[in-house]
């Protein structure tokens, strides 16, 4: 009987780590046309909103990339929306060139809050979208033409490339700029390729104002972008990418600063799986592949929690299943890890300072295991439901 329970658990544990393996089979089989990238356009009318708490080191280095951006000045507005500063973020953005909304409401803090009250005090129908950029990030020239080249906009979503800015700072801001590679360079075009919506990141979104103008800004969870791709995937919303639209934004470069953003993170899309599951699998406006594939981005472990958890798996049928069930439970769990592994030695083959990076990955158990005990401390931060700002070093 006690076989019978560790295998029965063993397989359980392998269902939610499968999905994404199987999401990216049935993309793969779905792969019947060719990433076609239209010509860069200039004619969009795009609004940048820049949600921004207490960011005077970094918001002037991202309202000046936005303003000179080769754009026309008439189809572009920057916005900064200073949210609840007790700093010079506003009188930085001023200087710097943007429209600054000033917004005191302490009982409602937080970015999507700072988002929602913008867009009543803008006139949104004068615009074709809004992109919504963080207040660390700077973007490529040519960052709003990429986007417009996927008009009309009015009425879709579009999630731009976000890269890390400050990729040299240490072996965990390397790691994120692996990941951030293998999402955008190997997983991202495989969906679009494939017709299936891209998971919207939180910066770098840009989301048709008929979508806004209609419903309003619709996400208040702690990870807003995992609800907006929830709810406009079940709605039949197309999310398209576009990997030409590059921004750039500071990576946690300690432990300490991504303990916060990890726990967020996971108690957001912890949220968004108990509040959207019904209704994206229930929805009649999408087709079996994308329910199969939007379910298993929800649900999916990040890449190392991923690695830790299929390790763990592994390592208890080897040890406490007899024979060839044993073996055959670690060897399906290990064989879960095999699109990120492909992908990520993809990129490691590539990447400019593949050595330096090889360096990181050996840090990757000690890392692993952190983050297990991250997301073990992530049940308080879903309990409280709280938006708590990532601290700069």
């Amino acid at each position: 009987m006690s076989t019978l329970a560790v295998a029965a658990f063993c397989v359980l544990l392998l269902v939610p780590l499968s999905l994404s393996p199987v999401s990216e089979f049935l993309a793969a089989l779905r792969k019947d046309r060719r990433l076609s990238e239209p010509p860069l356009d200039d004619s969009a009318r795009l609004l940048f909103l820049v949600p921004a708490h207490d960011e005077e080191q970094m918001i002037a280095a991202c309202v000046r990339s936005l303003l000179e951006m080769d754009y026309p000045v008439e189809n572009r507005a920057v916005v900064v929306v200073a949210d609840n500063c007790s700093d010079c973020t506003a009188d930085l953005a001023d200087a710097a060139g943007a429209l600054c909304l000033r917004r005191k409401d302490e009982e409602h803090p937080g970015k999507p809050h700072a988002l929602a009250w913008a867009l009543r005090q803008l006139p949104v129908e004068n615009w074709d979208a809004c992109v919504v950029v963080d207040a660390d990030t700077t973007v490529d020239p040519d960052f709003a033409r990429a986007l417009a080249s996927r008009q009309p906009l009015d009425s879709k979503c579009v999630q731009a490339y976000f890269d890390v800015s400050n990729e040299d700072e240490s072996w965990l801001t390397r790691l994120g700029s692996l990941l951030a590679r293998v999402r955008y360079e190997r997983h991202y075009p495989l969906k679009q390729a494939a017709g299936l919506n891209c998971p919207l990141t939180g910066n770098g979104m840009c989301i048709g104002t008929g979508l806004l103008v209609e419903e309003g800004w619709p996400a208040f969870s702690l990870t807003e972008n995992w609800e907006l791709y929830a709810r406009y995937t079940a709605d039949g919303v197309p999310i398209e990418y576009e990997r030409r639209a590059r921004l750039y934004s500071y990576e946690a470069s300690a432990l300490s600063q991504a303990s916060t953003q990890r726990k967020r993170w996971l108690a957001g899309r912890m949220w968004v799986v108990r509040h959207f599951a019904r209704s994206l699998l229930g929805s009649r406006k999408i087709g079996v592949h994308q329910k199969v594939d939007a379910f298993s981005e929800l649900t999916a472990l990040s890449p190392i929690l991923h690695l830790a958890a299929a390790a763990g798996v592994a390592a208890v049928a080897a040890l406490a299943l007899p024979g060839h069930l044993g073996v055959a439970i670690a060897v399906a769990s290990l064989s879960t890890l095999l699109p990120i592994t492909v992908k990520s030695l993809a990129v490691l083959r590539t990447h400019p300072r593949r050595w330096r990076l090889a360096g990181s990955l050996l840090l990757l158990p000690g890392y692993a295991l952190w983050r297990v005990f991250t997301a073990v401390a992530t049940v308080e931060t879903f309990r409280q439901g709280r938006w708590v700002k990532t601290e700069r070093v």
